[in-house]
């Protein structure tokens, strides 16, 4: 499994649609989930963020969906294997940021940082 295909797998495991930040595709619905994927090779940490996307009243929804993946990701991180050795997605920090749409009240959106170190040969 390459990089990107690992950190896709990953976050396509939280019961939403999951799309690279570049590649999301004009006909979403919400909720969906967007993550960057920078590449990087052996010893390389990179800060990344994840966004969560929902069209609701509710921040008990994106706030619990965001507790959910912290969960997953754990204290210590947590490793994807892929074809050149491992992926470490940690808790950056701040871990979660709440942000609003100025254009309707009902987007909300959770800005999650996580590091990725790339324990990989290539």
């Amino acid at each position: 499994m390459t990089k990107q295909a690992a950190l896709q797998f990953f976050f396509s495991g939280f019961e939403m649609p999951a799309y690279p930040a570049n590649n999301v595709p004009e006909d979403t619905i919400f909720p969906w989930l967007t993550y960057e994927a920078p590449t990087g090779f052996f010893g390389d940490e990179m800060s990344s963020q994840v966004n969560i996307w929902y069209h609701t009243e509710s921040e008990a929804i994106p706030n619990a969906k965001a507790e959910e993946i912290g969960k997953a990701i754990g204290q210590s991180g947590i490793c994807l294997s892929c074809d050149d050795g491992w992926i470490w997605i940690k808790r950056g920090s701040p871990w979660c940021t709440p942000l609003n749409d100025e254009t309707d009240q009902n987007i909300k959106r959770r800005m999650l940082n996580i590091t990725l170190e790339y324990l990989t040969v290539e």
